[in-house]
């Protein structure tokens, strides 16, 4: 049995180890576990975090979003609640914004930030791809592979990326029939 600092420390292992368990019906345990923990400790970008994850796999993006924002409030700077902000506004359709905020999460990586370069690709590609710059999309997933080589992610997301990008050059070449 481990051993906690802390309640708030137990509490936060518990969403995350609820949510990692890919089990939709752990989600409402999931989400008390870190409401528990955030009444414990309401500054918590760490909670936060896990709170936004925990709202955005139960679908409510409005409280995800939330969530983002009050990490992100904490911790403008930080790659991580950059990153997240960004790909709740992207599940909102909010894809400008989204993009903005992705950006500045790239700006804002350190070496120790490395592990998220993968999701921070991939969700740049899809953001890209939703806007209709398929180009570009393509161009993010090659950086992407280029700096992460092994992702099975972004090799995945290349390919429907180059197909629009051939579609919308043949919708082109056709004088725009499509």
């Amino acid at each position: 049995m481990r051993v906690y600092d802390s309640e708030f420390d137990r509490l936060l292992d518990r969403a995350r180890e609820l949510l990692g368990a890919g089990d939709d019906s752990l989600l409402v345990e999931a989400n008390l576990a870190i409401n528990q923990a955030l009444t414990v400790r309401p500054d918590s970008v760490e909670g936060w975090l896990v709170k936004c994850q925990v709202a955005s796999a139960t679908g409510d993006d409005i409280a995800a979003l939330a969530a983002a924002e009050m990490a992100q409030t904490r911790a403008p700077e930080r790659a991580e609640t950059l990153y997240w902000r960004g790909a709740v506004l992207g599940d909102l359709g909010r894809h400008r914004e989204s993009l903005r905020a992705i950006e500045a999460a790239f700006h804002a990586v350190t070496t120790d930030d490395a592990w998220m370069l993968e999701d921070l690709y991939y969700e740049k590609a899809m953001v890209l791809e939703s806007l209709g710059l398929h180009d570009a999309a393509v161009a993010t997933c090659q950086a992407g592979l280029a700096e992460c080589p092994g992702s099975a992610l972004l090799r995945a997301a290349l390919v429907p990326a180059e197909r629009a990008r051939v579609r919308s050059s043949l919708k082109l070449l056709r004088g725009g029939a499509g």
